[in-house]
């Protein structure tokens, strides 16, 4: 199974929107296209996380986090050192395909959504300079006193503001399948009014496959959308998700390898084993980071 490194569906030939910035591809892994959230080594350096991916042959890194600061566009390496972390990463032959971001688009509170802004305004900024063509935002829960067509009026029209910050700066907004919009259909509602190479969807297999629906109609319900995908692996003990190894958990990994080479994807695949929010029994980084790369060469 090889990924490749041309679009992967729902991009405009000839067009000059965000969806055609694409990062250059590591060719280690036999072609496929790996990269780690930084949510898998929270208490790891820059430094330690791009020695960690070029020695396993990994070509990307999503930040989500670094150290104790969870908004990398507060810390130096993002701000005035960015010229030496960008040469590190070059020199190391790394990308950054995808910044994961807190934007939540079910913000109630106008001083709570002027926040989701301003972030997305750094962090679009940041993608801008990195050469990152995608910001993972979440759709967030529902509250209280809001029902379902409140819920989903709001989020279409936050959206449509991250979509415009973002498209100056030729990155896109990806929509990840988490909370209220875990499932298909929930997404489709939201996306549906939205052309791909403007928003489109981070795949989180695990919260799609707990919400009860399998990886084959999952990616042919989201095929167009479907831009990156979080993998991780877990058991479920006593209603709680415990983080594993990939290959050591229940979910089914290899139906959405198929599922996804069924639907022609040539995207990123990005390891989200959590263990700066499990630090405890998620697997540490030094096992899972290889592990994850072996791994994908087994199912390549």
């Amino acid at each position: 199974m090889i990924y490749r490194s041309s679009r992967s569906g729902g991009g405009r030939e000839g067009s000059t929107g965000a969806f055609d910035k694409r990062p250059a591809r590591n060719e280690n892994c036999r072609g496929m296209n790996l990269t780690i959230s930084t949510l898998t080594c929270p208490d790891w350096s820059l430094a330690q996380v791009v020695e960690a991916c070029a020695a396993a042959g990994i070509g990307g890194i999503d930040f989500r986090g670094l150290g104790g600061e969870i908004d990398i566009t507060r810390l130096p390496e993002f701000t005035t050192d960015l010229a030496q972390t960008l040469e590190l990463l070059g020199r190391n032959n790394l990308t950054v395909p995808c910044f994961n971001t807190s934007v939540t688009l079910i913000s109630p509170s106008p001083q709570r959504w002027q926040e989701m802004l301003d972030e997305a305004y750094r962090y679009a900024a940041l993608a801008a300079k990195t050469s990152t063509p995608y910001l993972r935002i979440f759709g967030g829960a529902l509250p209280k006193g809001i029902n379902h067509d409140e819920a989903l009026a709001m989020a279409a029209r936050h959206l449509r503001q991250i979509v415009k910050i973002c498209k100056p700066h030729r990155t896109q907004p990806l929509l990840e399948t988490h909370d209220a919009w875990s499932t298909s259909g929930a997404v489709r509602e939201l996306l549906h009014e939205f052309d791909p190479a403007d928003a489109a969807l981070l795949w989180d297999v695990e919260h799609t496959y707990r919400a009860g629906e399998s990886p084959r109609d999952t990616a042919e319900a989201l095929r167009r959308h479907i831009r990156h995908v979080h993998l991780k692996d877990s058991i479920t003990v006593e209603g709680k998700q415990v983080p594993k190894l990939l290959g050591e958990g229940d979910l089914p990994l290899a139906d959405v390898f198929k599922a996804l080479r069924a639907i022609g994807y040539e995207g990123w695949f990005c390891l989200e084993t959590e263990k700066r929010w499990h630090p405890e029994i998620a697997p540490a980084p030094e096992v899972s980071v290889p592990n994850f790369a072996r791994f994908m060469k087994a199912v390549a």
